[in-house]
């Protein structure tokens, strides 16, 4: 949104919201900007969030795993974890063959993998929308 946009919903004057704009990225609350893409505007449909469980613990072992995720064109997200599973890995694809093929040839390809669980994510929402944020001090 502009920067009027945004003063008029946080109440503040154009000139105010982008100094505390410009503040906010300069101390590293702000970190980057993004187009938010549809990714069923790419032909992707189905996105699943995929549990990764290695076999080794090593620092390596999760460099390397997170390296090999990351570089895959179907991953949106990749989380390390605490707790019974290492990773949790966002993905957008075609359809469920699609899903299929990146898990078998993607993801656990020549990779420690222990253990992987799929889930097709029916909806997904973001909760940090201005609007529910509140006024910006």
């Amino acid at each position: 949104m502009s920067n009027k946009e945004l003063a008029g919903r946080v109440g503040l004057a154009p000139s105010t919201c982008l100094v505390r704009t410009q503040r906010l990225i300069e101390e590293g609350v702000l970190r980057g900007f993004h187009a938010d893409v549809a990714p069923e505007a790419l032909g992707l449909g189905l996105q699943a969030m995929i549990s990764v469980r290695l076999s080794g613990h090593d620092r390596e072992a999760i460099v390397a795993f997170r390296e090999h995720v990351m570089a895959l064109d179907e991953v949106l997200e990749v989380f390390y974890v605490g707790g019974s599973e290492d990773f949790l890995v966002r993905v957008a694809v075609r359809d469920t063959e699609h899903l299929r093929v990146l898990v078998l040839d993607g993801i656990t390809a020549d990779q420690p993998v222990r253990h992987i669980e799929t889930a097709i994510l029916f909806e997904h929402q973001r909760k940090w929308d201005l609007g529910e944020l509140g006024r910006i001090e």
